[in-house]
């Protein structure tokens, strides 16, 4: 950044000011330094002033601060500062100073319109004026990227050296973006070298901590030959017949590449299609094969890896289908029968170890009864047996053996 130092500035009595008895021309000045801008950038014009500190035995304060643009704005503006005013909204200036020593300004976002010279004035409470006859001049300049190439209007190729050159009338110390993000170069020229693909992409600069590019974007193209071609299947490199079959061939490259698929056919190959999918039906096992694609720009040419395709028989495919299902059948269908069966045995099992005795020995049992002789009445009571003794029954006893083994038998 060029940058100038003025004069102190004396007080002058062709500027109308005014002039206190008792106060020297030097202890009145203000001190800028000249500002060299990048379009789009924002700066600060570094201003200090002094005044003295007593006049007449009365201390100084200042009162009242401003900034004009243009030199015919400097005593009566208008201002495009100014300390008192509330009227005064606008972000594109913005004092940065106090009301002691520093009376810097700042610009947001320079433009074109924004060259020329500014001045300070500041009023003390005394009724002192003061303005510079001479204010602090700002250049606007505009960031120029360039490229320069081994052949003009070639495409740049793999290997090449570019050189790319960031000029302003400011700084030779910038800061490089590609793609918007930024690089560690920090000279006025990007020197690209033995350049590859992926140096590929949008430059452009600012100036040096400046953290966005504020130049235009220049592109930089690499174009290089196809590399490292892959074929792929969709949905299996082994399929019945009667099935959709894809073959995609891909590969990078710069310019766009050209396909071209080829089955090999003995010791000769035959060219399917010229585009990067391959997609058929197979019809019959003939399909089966071996395939590969070509990739070609105009930089070089290369050949994929082999594919090989299988295609079954629709039959025995369908016969290995039925066959694995008889399989799971089989090992499915013995456990489903085998399984109640151990269960049924298992219950049959608890029964007959908590049954009871035998037949002979539920059939045949043994009672005693007591067997009376007949009555008219069965309810008779106690107490009438006892009223009259000679009309109780004769008790016979007896022992009845019940054979239903035998009762089943006749």
């Amino acid at each position: 950044m060029s940058v100038g130092l003025t004069q102190p500035i004396c007080m002058e009595m062709a500027l109308s000011l005014l002039i206190l008895p008792g106060v020297l021309c030097t202890n009145w000045l203000v001190v800028y330094q000249d500002v060299c801008a990048v379009r789009g950038s924002s700066v600060v014009i570094f201003c200090t002033y002094h005044y003295p500190e007593m006049v007449v035995n009365k201390n100084l304060t200042v009162e009242k601060v401003m900034w004009s643009q243009g030199r015919k704005q400097f005593f009566d503006g208008p201002f495009i500062i100014d300390s008192n005013s509330r009227t005064h909204t606008g972000t594109k200036f913005e004092y940065v100073g106090n009301k002691v020593h520093n009376c810097s300004l700042q610009i947001h976002q320079v433009e074109q319109r924004d060259s020329g010279e500014y001045a300070f004035r500041f009023e003390t409470n005394n009724g002192g004026k003061w303005t510079g006859s001479n204010g602090a001049k700002v250049n606007i300049s505009e960031l120029i990227i360039s490229m320069t190439t081994p052949k003009v209007h070639e495409p740049i190729k793999e290997g090449d050296c570019v050189n790319l050159t960031c000029m302003n009338n400011c700084s030779s110390a910038v800061m490089w973006f590609r793609n918007g993000k930024p690089l560690q170069e920090e000279s006025s020229t990007l020197y690209l070298c033995d350049i590859s693909f992926q140096d590929s992409g949008n430059y452009s600069c600012s100036p040096k901590h400046y953290n966005r590019p504020l130049s235009e974007v220049i592109g930089v193209n690499v174009e290089y030959g196809p590399r490292n071609p892959s074929v792929s299947v969709w949905p299996s490199s082994e399929v019945l017949e009667g099935s959709d079959v894809t073959l995609t061939c891909s590969s990078n490259a710069n310019p766009t590449l050209n396909y071209t698929w080829f089955k090999i056919d003995g010791e000769s190959c035959l060219e399917m299609v010229s585009q990067a999918e391959l997609q058929f039906n197979v019809t019959h096992t003939g399909n089966s094969g071996k395939y590969f694609c070509v990739v070609s720009n105009k930089h070089g040419r290369q050949n994929s890896t082999i594919l090989s395709l299988k295609v079954k028989d629709h039959a025995k495919g369908m016969a290995a289908v039925t066959l694995t299902i008889l399989i799971a059948v089989l090992a499915v269908v013995p456990m489903i029968v085998i399984l109640p069966m151990v269960a049924w045995h298992l219950v049959a099992h608890r029964k007959k170890t908590t049954a009871p005795k035998s037949d002979t020995e539920e059939n045949t049992q043994t009672t005693e009864a007591h067997v009376t002789s007949p009555t008219s009445d069965c309810s008779l009571t106690e107490e009438r047996r006892e009223e009259d003794p000679s009309q109780q029954d004769e008790v016979i006893y007896a022992t009845v053996h019940n054979n239903t083994k035998q009762k089943a038998n006749m």
